[in-house]
């Protein structure tokens, strides 16, 4: 994974010095003869690259001298709802606040924008009065890269017109800010391209304003921007931020991990952690070592005898090798203290030592003797 991020992050730095850096054709026979070496990390990230879907992405580059701080575009938008909030508001309501809007800045032609991410599927719609345009992204780019997407496609659109004043309408709070904030150099790459086109379309005379509005309230131009989003059948892949991709890989990557701990199911762990995601840490260490020793099944009690070559600790009432799983939740000698903490003879495992272990865990171990053993 982290060499992934940095792969993409020397492909988003125009000339770094690993960006075209490729294996000789007779070093690469010489490795391929001698599987043992290990290959450069410019042959192995093609590997990991190719095997995540990612060969053919092109990845944007970002410059961090576009803008010097004292010639930092100045972008504001227009946001006629901020005093109405949309959980308590009637969708009525806020159609009425944008017709009184239109009618304010009748003289501004209307262009919506939208983007959507969905499962396997990114676009972006623009509605541009009569037409509609609709582009698919590659899978890669995040929902807010989809929507500044769409709004620099509105400009593109917005060039090619004989109108000079108009209004992009967006829903995403987002991607408005972002534009804002382009002195923070932590701004998606794509905004930086709308603030280099609109300076360029402002010298050409077009005066072009933004403004947000709450989506799914019945606002016309909005609904038909998502419809168009969500259903956008042409294909059109413009470099990807490497944000975007840092992200794409780090879930591919934790989708294979998941399948293969998924074929785990004999693992202790696996029994108590099935999902592969980050638990929380128990600030005492002494407590979270030992309750991490329960979960994977490796005590002091149940695995010294390895070190010393002795045989293994055997439940004289069971007849049966000592284990974490038997101690808590088998052996019938412990009932009644299990009864006592866990108001169950028989608890689960899960129930035990999950992601938020049971309150009364180190309480039975006290108990019963076990806890100065794990």
């Amino acid at each position: 994974m982290l060499s992934a991020h940095y792969y993409f992050r020397t492909q988003s730095v125009a000339n770094h010095p690993l960006q075209h850096l490729s294996l000789p054709i007779g070093l690469r026979r010489l490795y391929l003869a001698r599987s043992f070496n290990i290959l450069p990390f410019c042959e192995r990230i093609k590997t990991v690259i190719s095997h995540s879907g990612l060969g053919d992405v092109t990845i944007k580059q970002k410059d961090l001298f576009t803008f010097p701080p004292w010639d930092v575009p100045c972008f504001s938008y227009i946001n006629p709802f901020s005093s109405f909030d949309k959980s308590s508001t009637a969708p009525v309501i806020f159609q009425q606040l944008f017709a009184s809007h239109r009618h304010q800045f009748s003289s501004f032609d209307s262009v919506f924008t939208d983007g959507s991410k969905l499962e396997g599927y990114v676009g972006c719609g623009i509605i541009f009065p009569p037409d509609t345009y609709s582009y698919r992204l590659h899978a890669s780019c995040s929902v807010l890269t989809a929507e500044l997407v769409a709004i620099f496609c509105a400009l593109q659109k917005i060039a090619a017109s004989q109108q000079r004043l108009f209004c992009i309408y967006t829903d995403s709070m987002s991607a408005l800010e972002a534009l804002c904030h382009a002195d923070k150099r932590m701004y998606p790459v794509t905004a930086e391209d709308i603030l280099c086109y609109m300076r360029e379309l402002q010298t050409q005379g077009f005066k072009i304003l933004f403004c947000w509005v709450p989506s799914h309230v019945g606002i016309v131009g909005s609904e038909q921007a998502d419809s168009v989003a969500k259903a956008a059948s042409n294909v059109w892949q413009p470099p990807v931020p490497c944000n975007d991709l840092k992200m794409f890989a780090t879930r591919h990557i934790h989708s294979l991990w998941q399948e293969l701990w998924d074929l785990e199911f004999r693992n202790k762990l696996h029994l108590i952690k099935p999902r592969i995601n980050m638990w929380s840490i128990i600030p005492t260490r002494v407590t979270d070592v030992k309750l991490t020793r329960l979960r994977i099944g490796h005590t002091r009690f149940t695995h010294k005898h390895l070190l010393f070559r002795d045989s293994a600790p055997e439940c004289r009432t069971c007849r049966t090798n000592f284990t974490v799983a038997h101690i808590l939740t088998e052996c019938p000698t412990f009932n009644s203290h299990r009864v006592t903490y866990f108001n169950s003879s028989s608890p689960h495992m899960k129930e035990l030592l999950g992601e938020f272990p049971h309150p009364h865990l180190f309480d039975f171990l006290k108990a019963i003797g076990f806890y100065h053993f794990i």
